[in-house]
């Protein structure tokens, strides 16, 4: 299930607008200071682990406001489940991780304050291997744990004066799109661009080296680091255009050496990639990447040859049920995927599927209770639970669906997903009090609070007049919005 509704016309400035970020000269950031967040003139004495959690909470919401986050329920769990174990075995780890696939065409990966790291799709795509794509997380994970940007920052500072703030965006657009950041860097700090860069380059060997330790602490296999780096690298040797991976992690010469030396060391680790890992990349190429109909013609065709093993099989199924239900040829889709649900009945990537399956042939009572026994199985899976919850919408069952996300919500107060299929429900209950509150936190999600508290505005003109909690509950919202926004403006 995919209900992400990204739109691209909630427009505001937040801390990584590069309105705010990039001047022509530091003469022209100066004379901006008073529209700028004021994170310091010192890195080192600014930055702390506590501000850092604080930009870490922002940029959360900026990246599902700015840019195409994917918000899946499948893809959220395998990468961060992925991630997080990564994390586990990490050094030096100061807050928690969230881990956001962008869909995006460029090999790629970033990561930033308060433990947020983004993957590129086509970095999911290009991965042969599980151990591959661990090996970019992992990296990603060590520049967090290591303090890069604030390193960088420090590095900067001290041979430069320049604003923070104009520094700051700079190194973010960086990672986000590495051609703009090179001109946002070299418009802010064209002094010291040599200097910024082979300070890049000594992050990137202690993220190697520290990202390696923590995927074999994990038990994956380090050779999918040298495997992934070095590809990427010989892929581009005879072209002018490199991935855009290789323009935000340099990897010259003798960084490839390095990293060669010392996987070539190291005994090698029986670490086979995960169904779920073919499973996702098929869902991310299906979903979200070409057209329905390529991939009918493409599945079918692979499974009618003899010659494929049978886990190739289930896999090709997998992607053929997913084209079919795309197409809305959803008969010949719940066939496929019937044949799947009898090798695992409850494997999550096929529940999934069948849930818009069997959506799509309107038979609600049919799947909300099989996901019903589902949950029974995996009480609080949040992919059962929020498709229960979409069954349940679709249904009508619009009451139930609201009682089962409170609790949710609850435990995952920020998941957009989750605010979304509950607005739906408050809307089909005619409920326009809870309706309008929950837009309001949908909007706060994304850093739109002058909407959000709009929002509350309107709400509280469908309250009764004798209902003075609902009132107060509404009043101290918008007193807590607008807080929030004084708090992100001082960053």
């Amino acid at each position: 299930m995919s209900l992400f509704k990204f739109s691209k016309s909630i427009c505001f400035i937040t801390i990584l607008s590069l309105t705010q970020f990039c001047f022509v000269n530091s003469a022209v950031a100066v004379s901006q200071h008073n529209k700028l967040p004021t994170i310091g003139t010192v890195a080192a004495g600014t930055l702390t682990i506590e501000k850092e959690k604080l930009i870490g909470q922002v940029i959360r919401r900026q990246l599902r406001a700015t840019s195409p986050v994917i918000s899946d329920p499948l893809l959220d769990e395998y990468i961060n489940t992925l991630g997080n174990k990564l994390v586990s075995r990490a050094s030096d780890v100061r807050y928690p991780f969230d881990f956001y696939l962008i869909k995006n065409p460029s090999i790629n990966a970033f990561a930033t304050f308060g433990g947020v790291v983004a993957l590129h799709t086509q970095t999911l795509l290009e991965a042969r291997t599980e151990s591959e794509l661990v090996s970019v997380i992992a990296h990603e994970i060590a520049h967090v744990t290591q303090r890069h940007i604030a390193r960088s920052i420090e590095e900067t500072q001290n041979n430069a004066p320049l604003s923070i703030a104009a520094l700051l965006g700079a190194i973010l657009i960086a990672m986000a799109d590495p051609s703009a950041g090179a001109a946002a860097i070299t418009t802010a700090q064209a002094s010291s661009q040599q200097m910024a860069l082979n300070y890049t380059r000594q992050n990137e060997k202690e993220a190697d080296r520290i990202g390696l330790r923590t995927m074999i602490n994990a038990g994956y296999d380090p050779r999918g680091a040298r495997d992934f780096f070095v590809r990427l690298a010989e892929q581009s040797r005879y072209t002018s255009k490199l991935p855009a991976m290789l323009y935000s992690h340099p990897l010259p010469d003798s960084r490839v050496s390095d990293i060669r030396a010392r996987i070539d060391g190291m005994t090698p680790v029986n670490a086979p990639s995960s169904l779920n890992f073919y499973l996702a990349q098929i869902r991310t190429s299906v979903m979200y990447n070409q057209t329905p109909e390529y991939h009918v013609d493409f599945y079918q065709s692979r499974i009618a040859n003899p010659n494929h093993h049978q886990t190739s099989n289930i896999l090709n199924k997998y992607g053929l049920a997913l084209a079919l239900m795309r197409n809305e040829n959803y008969l010949a889709a719940n066939k496929v995927v019937d044949e799947l649900l009898e090798t695992d009945s409850n494997n999550l990537f096929y529940l999934d599927v069948k849930t818009d399956i069997v959506l799509g042939l309107k038979q609600y009572q049919e799947i909300t209770q099989l996901l019903e026994q589902k949950l029974q199985l995996m009480p609080n899976n949040q992919v059962l639970l929020l498709n229960y919850a979409n069954a349940l919408i679709q249904a009508s069952e619009n009451q139930k669906a609201v009682d089962l996300l409170k609790d949710f919500i609850i435990l995952h107060p920020d998941h957009y997903l989750a605010w979304q299929l509950m607005a739906d429900a408050y809307k089909q209950l005619g409920n326009r009090a809870l309706f309008h509150q929950a837009q309001a936190e949908l909007y706060a999600l994304v850093l739109a609070y002058p909407k959000a508290i709009d929002e509350l505005h309107t709400a509280s003109n469908y309250i009764d007049k004798n209902s003075e909690i609902d009132k107060k509950r509404i009043s101290g919202r918008i007193k807590q919005f607008r807080e929030d926004q004084k708090n992100m403006k001082r960053l």
